[in-house]
């Protein structure tokens, strides 16, 4: 469910919004926009709209805002139907290739977003307010690479900002005594958002466990079948980024194919190489060992989106998506602070809708997507449903909400800021699912278990996608 380009915001006002006696830590530097009107359709004939996602808080939060939906529509229904996370992308290929009109608007993440494209039409851009949404957030999975006519295709529209960056616990790093203690060792600040590259982040892991103030210290993601793929890029993004020769000034990659294949193709070429066989993809994979042996072998127990928060007690802290930090006990969510990836950065892995090409209520669809991803109905989804928004104009709301604790005041921001910047993402073009991520995956997993070389895990890896893409692309 995860798994970008780099995007700016755009504007012409900046408002600096100062939060109460917590202002030194919240300010957040916002663009107003104006909202194009929602264009009203009220139909002749009752109306059912249906959406089809997966179960949990998101399809919660789209049914809440449909049935507001429906208030402001008489006539219009909006029914969402939703399914097991690792289901519902076939259940709802099974209907779009059939070419039936049974689900209007379609759920889907940045991975498989090149799998539904297919059956999806393009959106009219004009109806929403694109400079109110976050870039980044959008352009993992919501615009696609069309490799036949290179150019770039909206296709989703993203509905909560979802990234990849480090939690920590300010029990452990708002102690001075230890925060003077890791500076005369390692002349580093102890404060991880302040932190510039992963070999901080590899100290501080050192200095906490050997205290043994933490069993483990930041958890990763390292799990065969899907984790592998959200960390790695995490951890990658680093090097690419500061490594010309790979991303030829485009720091994301290109869309679709991201920080994983080249930023540029070869003459002859329809497609770029992959880029992890390299100098920088070696530190990388060397860096993401490390981290990984400060927590338990992977060869016992795997870290996965799941279990990252059973084990965040006994860590300082870990690597996760803002989605996980639900899942965390509630007696430690409020000492939990968020900061970037090492050098200001971040992964996103956001979730899309689109419309089908089979719609019969492609107005009204549209309709509905732009009210979804409206300031007041994003606002609701933190508010109500722990979802963080898309708006940017709902951020600043949310900020300036003195009922919301201070903790998740810090939260918002952070994921603000955060999401601005999140580019260091996996690939999502057609053959990731099933076939770049279990390829890549099993390396890395049998380097992490000592049985290859690091460079044979990349070499290896890089190879099997070089002829992935070659097959699908020719």
């Amino acid at each position: 469910m995860k798994g970008a380009s780099l995007a700016l915001i755009a504007g012409v006002v900046i408002v600096v919004i100062l939060i109460g006696a917590v202002a030194a830590y919240f300010l957040l530097v916002h663009h107003p926009t104006t909202t194009p009107p929602v264009t009203s359709t009220t139909p002749v004939t009752p109306v059912t709209l249906t959406v089809v996602t997966f179960s949990g808080q998101s399809a919660n939060f789209i049914q809440y805002a449909g049935n507001l939906f429906s208030q402001e529509h008489p006539g219009v229904t909006v029914k969402v139907i939703s399914y097991p996370f690792s289901d519902y992308i076939a259940n709802e290929l099974t209907v779009l290739r059939a070419h039936s009109s049974e689900y209007d608007i379609i759920g889907f993440t940045s991975t498989s977003a090149q799998d539904v494209s297919p059956y999806l039409l393009q959106l009219n851009t004009s109806m929403f307010n694109m400079s109110d949404l976050i870039g980044p957030q959008e352009d993992f999975g919501g615009i696609i690479y069309n490799v036949t006519t290179g150019k770039n295709e909206t296709i989703g529209i993203a509905y909560e900002t979802a990234v990849y960056l480090m939690a920590y616990k300010t029990s452990i790093f708002d102690n001075s005594t230890l925060a003077q203690e890791f500076y005369n060792e390692y002349h580093v600040n102890f404060s991880p958002s302040t932190w510039q590259n992963w070999t901080d982040v590899i100290d501080a892991d050192q200095f906490i466990t050997s205290k043994g103030l933490t069993a483990y210290g930041f958890l990763i993601d390292d799990h065969l079948k899907h984790g592998i793929i959200d960390a790695f890029p995490a951890v990658y993004g680093y090097y690419y980024a500061r490594n010309y020769s790979l991303n030829h000034g485009v720091i994301g990659g290109i869309p679709g194919f991201n920080i994983m294949f080249e930023g540029y193709t070869l003459p002859g070429y329809s497609y770029p190489l992959p880029s992890f066989n390299s100098t920088a993809g070696l530190e990388a994979l060397e860096t993401y060992g490390q981290l990984v042996s400060y927590e338990p072998s992977p060869s016992t127990i795997e870290m996965c989106y799941g279990n990252i928060p059973e084990f965040y007690s006994n860590s300082s802290g870990a690597f996760l998506f803002t989605t996980q930090l639900s899942s965390i006990n509630s007696s430690e969510l409020q000492e939990t602070y968020l900061a970037p990836l090492p050098g200001g950065y971040a992964e996103t892995g956001t979730d899309f809708l689109g419309i089908s090409k089979y719609s019969t209520h492609v107005q009204l669809a549209e309709e509905f997507l732009q009210f979804l991803v409206s300031p007041k109905i994003q606002e609701l989804g933190f508010i109500k449903f722990d979802k963080f928004p898309i708006s940017k104009e709902a951020f600043t709301q949310l900020l300036q909400n003195t009922s919301i604790p201070s903790y998740e005041l810090e939260w918002l921001n952070a994921t603000y800021h955060a999401a601005l910047n999140a580019w260091a993402n996996p690939p999502n073009i057609p053959p990731t699912y099933n076939y770049l991520i279990p390829d890549f995956n099993n390396q890395i997993m049998q380097y992490l278990e000592g049985k290859i070389t690091a460079q044979e895990a990349l070499n290896t890896a890089a190879l099997d996608w070089a002829e992935a893409t070659a097959s699908y692309y020719g």
